[in-house]
């Protein structure tokens, strides 16, 4: 039962979110004069519209995550979930204000409902992780998924921007749509990285999430750096064996960890050819 409310609840909100995108679309202004479209006019509204997609879509995403997480959805997550879809259907009145007259008061408006989306959104996540994990470690991973690494503070970010907008309304409109990009980015790098820790039992986990944040991001640059060098030496076995030890003798090094442990955290996360010559 609760399985099939949970998914049920997850494709209404998909449904609304694809609602509230194809409303905006519909609603872009196209002026005339004389016969001829006023190119600018829709450009500029193309422009406020994207602002809008990329936070909802940025939603979307993390929606998704969250919700990949939910092992069931109680009345609390049910009751959050329809609020925060109620303020994200405002998103497209907001939008079509922004669209008619772009004023510090309108801009002000919108980055007020992104806070309050926001923070609802907050809630949801914190009721989610919170009713399945226990271990601050975990939740922080999720967290970085969710939010990607090195995030601010979204209700302090929104505040600022609504500052902001009331001296310089095209500038917040630039970076309300350069946040959810960046966003997104980073924590689809973090969902990567959580597949792979997700193949690692459970004390190998627990020692690669003990380390501090910077020396984790640290260990994925080391870790892109040799993927990428290992694919430039493709069926060059000994290019490859030397990429691995200058990649293990730099990460040994840095973070004082065995060859033992380090065959662990690598072990699931290896190119196939390099696994293949094990």
């Amino acid at each position: 039962m609760q399985s099939k409310l949970k998914e049920r609840l997850d494709v209404f909100s998909d449904a609304i979110i694809a609602i509230l995108i194809t409303i905006m679309v519909l609603e872009l202004p196209i002026t005339l004069h004389s016969g001829v479209v006023d190119y600018t006019r829709l450009f500029q509204s193309i422009g406020i519209y994207a602002v809008s997609f990329c936070f909802i879509a940025n939603l979307w995403y993390q929606h998704a995550v969250i919700f990949n997480e939910a092992d069931t959805v109680p009345n609390a997550i049910i009751i959050l979930d329809l609020v925060w879809l109620f303020t994200l259907s405002l998103i497209p009145t907001f939008t079509r204000m922004m669209t008619s007259e772009t004023t510090n008061i309108n801009v002000m408006l919108y980055a007020g409902l992104c806070l309050i989306i926001s923070a609802i959104f907050r809630r949801i996540t914190k009721t989610v992780l919170h009713a399945k994990y226990t271990e601050k470690s975990d939740m922080r991973q999720l967290y970085n998924v969710i939010y990607g690494s090195g995030y601010l503070d979204s209700g302090v970010m929104y505040i600022v921007l609504i500052i902001l907008g009331y001296f310089w309304p095209k500038v917040v409109l630039v970076l309300l749509i350069i946040i959810p990009i960046r966003s997104f980015i980073s924590h689809a790098h973090e969902h990567e990285e959580l597949n792979e820790l997700e193949k690692m039992d459970t004390t190998e986990k627990r020692d690669f999430l003990a380390l501090p944040l910077s020396e984790q991001r640290r260990f994925r640059q080391l870790l892109q750096h040799y993927f990428t060098q290992a694919r430039r030496q493709h069926g060059d076995q000994a290019g490859q064996q030397q990429a691995w030890a200058e990649f293990a003798n730099t990460a040994k090094t840095e973070f004082h960890v065995s060859d033992q442990t380090l065959g662990k955290w690598m072990k699931h996360s290896q190119p196939r050819d390099r696994q293949q010559h094990h």
